[in-house]
């Protein structure tokens, strides 16, 4: 059985790994796990016992190993009521799209390619999953490919977004369930460069944002039609939901506040840059970070050794509106994908996991693993290279899997 429509695991245990792990999390749980499975079986334990055991997971391979192991626990799963709570306790896990091309035993499956996924939670460095996507790298671009000739534009909340002409597909990156909003307006020659969720797809009125060179277009997930801001005052290439807001950065870094309600707005910030323009950034990325509106900028156009992150709060108590220098980013740790159209991540308490506080996470090119550069701090590792890539495939990428999202 697999979880959703269209995906697998090659390498996730089965129901001999859970009782396992069932075993060693508690062994009152463990006795009555055992005495029920020899009147009804596994496969016919009640939800109730079967939701204790969700709660002692201790990673996202954890719960994905549940939910593989049978149609009954798979149920188990979807119906378990926080779900989302889970993205609070673990880390995001990192999506190797590139790793299976070094791996001659991993070949295209169908209409799934297999490929690696770091679980910085589990004991298991790497993970070999099913992603039910074939267009992942410059390896598998096969004629027969049904996504061949999409380009990627961005991911956010577990979702892949494509776009072809004036079409698009929102593909869920571990259950592969797509789905395609109508045309974009314009004609042939229109070309989309960057596409992202406003919130997770089951929260209420989650819109999907697509930008071309002109103009920014907005589609309510489920409508008939798309809509586009009125007045704008530019396109927007980043977008992150933050307190019930959702801001946006342009190409040159300019702050955006973009309106939902009651109709669609663009609106400009003025934020004095006053802290920022000297320090030379590149690679600006817009974060939520608990209560904070962060700014993240390398002042290295490919973070390497030896150079530093630096990360802004924007700040607003003021009459006029600012970004301020963050020194400590105190319990939190913030994760950047490697293509900049991918949304990026925070976390609160990695010590849980054996990961470090006040850290930006990246995927390192070198080591094929993640690097974590401490905030303020040059990079010493030799390893520490980061190519950034926004081209038409997809790149390395932190995600937390949809079913985990949690609304902003």
């Amino acid at each position: 059985p697999t979880l959703g429509a269209g995906a697998g695991a090659s390498e996730i245990g089965g129901q001999q790994q859970l009782r396992e792990a069932a075993t060693c999390k508690t062994k009152g749980l463990c006795v009555c796990v055992s005495a029920m499975s020899r009147d009804q079986g596994w496969a016919d334990l009640p939800d109730v016992l079967l939701h204790s055991i969700i709660a002692l997971a201790s990673s996202f391979t954890d719960l994905f190993a549940f939910a593989h192991t049978c149609c009954s626990w798979r149920a188990a799963f979807f119906s378990y009521p926080s779900k989302s709570a889970f993205s609070m306790i673990f880390p995001p896990v990192l999506l190797q799209p590139d790793a299976s091309v070094h791996s001659p035993c991993h070949r295209p499956l169908g209409d799934k390619r297999t490929c690696h996924v770091i679980d910085p939670a589990s004991k298991h460095s790497r993970i070999g999953y099913h992603i039910p996507l074939v267009n992942l790298s410059r390896a598998n671009n096969h004629p027969q490919n049904s996504l061949g000739s999409f380009c990627f534009l961005g991911a956010s909340y577990g979702h892949l977004i494509f776009s072809r002409n004036r079409s698009c597909l929102i593909v869920d990156v571990f259950t592969g369930v797509s789905f395609s909003p109508p045309q974009i307006p314009g004609d042939e020659s229109t070309e989309v460069y960057y596409g992202a969720l406003t919130a997770p797809v089951e929260s209420p009125n989650p819109y999907l944002i697509a930008t071309n060179e002109s103009h920014s277009y907005f589609w309510r997930v489920g409508s008939r039609s798309w809509l586009r801001a009125c007045p704008c005052d530019g396109t927007v290439q980043q977008i992150v939901t933050f307190k019930g807001q959702v801001f946006g950065l342009d190409s040159g870094g300019m702050l955006f506040v973009v309106h939902l309600a009651p109709l669609i707005r663009v609106r400009m910030m003025g934020v004095s840059w006053e802290e920022i323009s000297t320090r030379h950034l590149a690679n600006l990325y817009l974060v939520a970070c608990g209560d904070m509106l962060l700014l993240v900028g390398c002042q290295g156009s490919f973070p390497a050794r030896g150079d530093t992150f630096e990360v802004f709060r924007l700040d607003q108590s003021t009459e006029h509106a600012m970004w301020v220098k963050v020194e400590e980013l105190e319990n939190w740790a913030i994760f950047i994908s490697t293509d900049k159209r991918s949304q990026p991540l925070s976390f609160r308490n990695p010590e849980r996991w054996g990961g470090r506080s006040n850290c930006v996470y990246y995927y390192s090119h070198d080591s094929e693993h993640w690097a974590a550069f401490e905030l303020g701090k040059p990079a010493s590792s030799r390893n520490s290279f980061v190519f950034i890539s926004s081209g038409n495939l997809v790149q390395p990428m932190w995600v937390v899997p949809s079913m985990f999202s949690q609304s902003p």
